[in-house]
């Protein structure tokens, strides 16, 4: 190969690195800007509004639903707006509310749509504890 052909390949090179470097980075900002969303204060509220929904007793020593965490892992953008993501109920993974968090247009967080898995659903419908 004549030298040419090295600068040529090696500028292209620069090229492609350098726009796959840009789109990372785009996707790991908005990312963490996701991440803020779902980690903030506002967003708590919602979980617990929607927590409380399905199980009046939520949070409490009477509630079927004692406590929860975000599943890190399962949040992602909607393609219809807002951050789709699970809430991990009472330490166990098959136990999970799906969330949609949605901006209104003042600014405020919404749940606009999600629902309970099964079991979590069985045990909510029975007002018991047992995972059958």
């Amino acid at each position: 190969m004549t030298k040419r052909k090295f600068i040529v390949i090696g500028i292209v090179l620069v090229i492609i690195l350098g726009i796959g470097g840009k789109v990372y980075m785009d996707n790991k900002r908005f990312k963490d800007e996701m991440l803020n969303v779902v980690n903030s204060g506002q967003a708590k509220q919602v979980y617990e509004k929607t927590l409380k929904n399905a199980d009046s007793k939520a949070l409490t020593s009477d509630g079927i639903i004692k406590s929860y965490k975000v599943d890190y892992d399962s949040v992602e953008h909607n393609p219809m707006g807002g951050i789709m993501l699970k809430l991990i109920i009472n330490d166990d993974n098959q136990l999970y509310i799906r969330v949609t968090l949605d901006q209104e247009e003042n600014g405020r967080l919404t749940n606009s749509s999600g629902g309970g898995s099964l079991p979590l659903e069985n045990m909510l419908e029975k007002g018991n504890m047992n995972n059958d």
